[in-house]
């Protein structure tokens, strides 16, 4: 049994893949001699072998005017569905502030519980004195403490 033509199987695979490509926009699939070698897995070189470029930039055409037409169809968005938005937004930031909180409180709690004063869990972190200069004191400060 013969084996099947690489040219063959490479077509179908670029018309298949070429079609889904032509209803999508042109940021998520990329219809360029490069790109669509990539995704299909071959060398550039192999695509204008069997010259299937052609294709390819037809339906990059095919791709432009849908992308045309869809924009038209869309409308600018509603200020009512803006305001929905931010309600959602809104919502999600309250409960996140609500999961903050209560992680606070459980520190607090497991603070308290341990023996340390929730209240210190609060102040300001100290600078560290810097009133000496290490540098160039070579292996001071990189032994080992045991």
């Amino acid at each position: 049994m013969p084996r099947k033509s690489q040219q063959e199987e490479l077509t179908k695979a670029l018309r298949a893949y070429l079609a889904t490509a032509e209803k999508q926009q042109p940021e998520d699939y990329p219809l360029d001699g490069r790109s669509v070698a990539k995704v299909l897995g071959v060398s550039p070189t192999t695509l204008y072998k069997y010259q299937l470029q052609e294709l390819i930039r037809e339906a990059a055409n095919h791709q432009r005017q849908n992308a045309k037409q869809v924009s038209k169809k869309l409308s600018p968005h509603s200020p009512m569905e803006r305001i929905s938005k931010l309600d959602e937004e809104l919502k999600l930031a309250e409960e996140r502030n609500k999961h903050l909180v209560t992680q606070l409180a459980l520190v607090e709690a497991n603070a308290a519980r341990l023996g340390i004063d929730p209240e210190e869990l609060y102040r300001p972190v100290m600078k560290p004195v810097r009133t000496h200069s290490y540098a160039g004191t070579p292996g001071l400060r990189r032994t080992k403490r045991l």
